[in-house]
């Protein structure tokens, strides 16, 4: 088995683990973008991120992976946020952090469906 569809995928997911377990106070008190909410765009550009780069690894193994690369994503994305407040004592979870995830591989998964799959897009996913 290749490694080459992985890599992408393990980078992103350890930048991801590093920016939601980051104690609280050493993120930016004041954001650079003044923008009502941010961190709920955030949220779900990194699972919109997360569930475009799973898609190929996923599509390796199973013909479902449509249903399966989501599912997996979600069942991430509620480790991730419940724990979150385990590992890092200023940090907390949020059912809206939660729900931004939901909405980010839910946008992603259609995004692929549409644009990506069978492309010349897939490649670089």
């Amino acid at each position: 088995m290749k490694i080459t569809p992985y890599w992408r995928l393990a980078i992103w997911l350890l930048i991801m683990i590093y920016l939601l377990f980051v104690p609280a106070n050493q993120l930016p008190s004041k954001p650079f973008i003044q923008i009502p909410n941010f961190d709920k765009m955030v949220h779900f550009g990194m699972f919109f991120i997360l569930c475009l780069l799973s898609f190929r690894p996923v599509k390796q193994f199973t013909p479902n992976f449509y249903f399966w690369t989501p599912l997996l994503v979600l069942v991430a994305a509620i480790a991730l946020e419940s724990v979150q407040h385990k590992i890092s004592p200023t940090r907390h979870s949020d059912i809206y952090d939660l729900w931004a995830n939901v909405a980010g591989l839910s946008a992603a998964t259609m995004f692929y469906a549409l644009f990506v799959n069978k492309k010349w897009l897939e490649r670089i996913f």
